[in-house]
């Protein structure tokens, strides 16, 4: 049993603990609310580009336009070029996804491109 003397000295004891641990667990799970970001918008980047690419392989004519267009729809920020690469057209679909300032990790860019075959070259 325990005298009134020592409770006295521990009163505070766990609010101490978790006042030193809080900023540890805030930075671990900032660390990976942005890794999931990162995981997720790459997802988003290559199915935009994917889309681009169909949507630019139906239309050669206007394929840059056309692939923005295609691109804009899911990730408005992102920028996108465009070539012809035979009977292929290749978008590549770029964005930059901002840090974590609390972690002290910095913007990353992402990119993902996508190569789909021209349906005015396919033989019939």
């Amino acid at each position: 049993m325990r005298r009134s003397g020592e409770d006295r000295h521990d009163r505070g004891q766990a609010t101490v603990e978790f006042a030193l641990v809080l900023p540890l667990l805030v930075i671990c799970l900032a660390g990976l609310v942005w890794v999931a970001n990162i995981m997720v918008t790459q997802v988003r980047l290559e199915h935009a580009a994917r889309e681009g690419a169909r949507a630019a392989a139906v239309e050669p004519d206007r394929a840059a336009s056309v692939a923005q267009a295609a691109v804009n729809v899911s990730l408005a920020t992102a920028s996108t070029s465009t070539r012809l690469d035979g009977d292929y057209v290749v978008v590549e679909v770029t964005l930059e996804v901002p840090g974590v300032p609390l972690v002290g990790v910095g913007t990353r860019q992402l990119s993902a491109d996508a190569h789909m075959r021209r349906e005015d070259r396919v033989s019939q």
